[in-house]
């Protein structure tokens, strides 16, 4: 046998020593420590004073122990790997200087009744240890279940619910990092908290067991409060993620009625004024200004006779998908998306000053978009696309329309039809507007060209300043 070889034995039977001596002090200390408990509630407190002799006479002899296997350690055995000294710092071991967590208290996170009615499984090979564990647990109110081994645990948590798990790391046939393994392979930290359990007063088990997922660490012969204290935060941090994860998807079944009912999509930011403020949901027979934009792809019935419809469809998707991604972006909210072309709002629900400047810098950013949205369809072997967009400002009308189960929130009015006028007047790469849209510009518009169109005053549009500061000037496909 090798040098390495008789160490790691000796090593071994150092741990397994280790164990079954602490073990059966630290029961001593646990059960007198709870008959003094009992006794003190029975009001026959005359008894406590043995007991405590009787306790502290175990944790004299546990201190011998621990001296004598730390001397044997220093003598032969290896050091621990650099940085778990620095590890073992956070982990829980009894008979440390530190002192437990406060008890919860009244305005904690998690209400103190809630937490006592906890389902809690204590997973351990030794009878003593569980029966010990549960009735002290127990006593502070808590539910709690055994299992006898690893294999026994595992059964239980797949089949039954538990909010906690006491988990021993030494046991026979699969051992507590084993199970540990197997419960975050579908479980995380939050959805079942796990704290490891040991009687090794060492920190490598310790190590491992955090960095395999476990919740926390305690050591045998327990401190109680501090194992209570423990318990009772890691209950309290994973209801609280469950919290939080249950109101994620009530925000989430909010924002897909508000779109449901309204008919149409609408950015994050309001979705959730809209979600704080139901009221603003009352949008029936009003009139309001809006921008409005229309783009749409160039050429689009040439491209659908030379593609298949397989790669006219993800043709589509690509440039629209990408095109919504800017509206969304922007603050606008998608009002359709019909065929080859896409119809953007700004200024519902709630119209403000910049509505329209919005519109002109998305317009622009929808342009300057194209670039990425046809490297994407090059990487899908499909053709360079172009739009047009057109953008208009004016009167809407905003009102519940159709009837029962399919009534929808609509904004209609001549802005759309305008919009669709201009956009069928631009040629790819272009942004034209109407009198209206410029006039709310002001000096912020950069234009180079104006038309008529049915007494319709239209203008090219090129770049918007102030805080948004865009232009199609580097773009080399702009028409001139």
């Amino acid at each position: 046998m090798s040098d390495s070889d008789a160490l790691r034995k000796a090593q071994q039977t150092m741990r397994r020593f280790q164990h079954e001596v602490r073990t059966p002090l630290g029961q001593i200390i646990g059960y007198s420590e709870l008959l003094e408990e009992e006794l003190e509630d029975r009001g026959a407190e005359d008894l406590a004073p043995d007991l405590q002799r009787i306790r502290s006479a175990a944790n004299r002899l546990l201190d011998l122990v621990d001296g004598k296997l730390r001397s044997e350690q220093d003598a032969g055995a290896p050091a621990l790997p650099e940085g778990e000294d620095v590890a073992s710092e956070a982990v829980a071991v009894a008979g440390t200087d530190a002192a437990p967590p406060a008890p919860a208290e009244a305005d904690d996170v998690e209400p103190r009744a809630e937490q006592e009615h906890a389902r809690i499984l204590v997973v351990d090979d030794d009878p003593q240890n569980r029966d010990l564990l549960a009735r002290r647990l127990e006593r502070q109110g808590f539910e709690v279940e055994t299992a006898r081994d690893g294999i026994d645990g595992l059964r239980r948590i797949d089949t039954e619910d538990f909010d906690l798990v006491m988990l021993d790391v030494m046991m026979p046939g699969m051992n507590g990092l084993e199970v540990l393994e197997r419960v975050r392979r579908n479980r995380s930290m939050a959805e079942l908290p796990v704290i490891m359990a040991t009687a090794l007063a060492e920190t490598a088990d310790a190590v491992e067991g955090l960095g395999g997922g476990a919740n926390d660490y305690v050591t045998k012969p327990f401190d109680f409060p501090m194992v209570v204290a423990r318990v009772r935060t890691q209950l309290a941090a994973s209801r609280s993620a469950r919290k939080v994860a249950a109101l994620a998807k009530q925000l989430e079944f909010r924002n897909s009625f508000i779109r449901e009912a309204l008919g149409r999509e609408i950015p994050t930011e309001l979705l959730v004024e809209l979600s704080e403020t139901p009221g603003s949901l009352d949008l029936g027979n009003e009139r309001r200004t809006v921008t409005t934009l229309v783009a749409d792809v160039q050429g689009a019935r040439h491209l659908s006779e030379r593609l298949s419809p397989g790669q006219y469809v993800t043709l589509l998707r690509n440039t629209l998908g990408g095109l919504a991604n800017v509206v969304d972006h922007h603050g606008g909210s998608v009002d359709s998306l019909i065929g080859d072309s896409l119809t953007a709002t700004f200024g519902l629900p709630d119209p403000t000053e910049q509505d329209t400047a919005r519109a002109a810098a998305c317009a622009l950013a929808l342009q300057l978009e194209m670039q990425e949205i046809n490297e994407r369809n090059a990487a899908s072997q499909l053709p360079a696309v172009e739009i047009g967009v057109g953008v208009a400002t004016g009167e809407v009308v905003i009102g519940g329309f159709g009837s029962g189960d399919d009534m929808r929130f609509k904004a209609i009015g001549e802005p759309f039809l305008k919009a669709a006028r201009i956009e069928a007047q631009a040629g790819g790469g272009e942004v034209w507007i109407c009198d209206a849209t410029r006039v709310r510009l002001g000096e912020l518009a950069e234009l180079d060209l104006r038309r008529e169109l049915d007494g319709l005053g239209l203008h090219r549009l090129l770049g918007v300043g102030g805080e948004w500061l865009m232009s199609l000037r580097a773009v080399p496909d702009a028409q001139a």
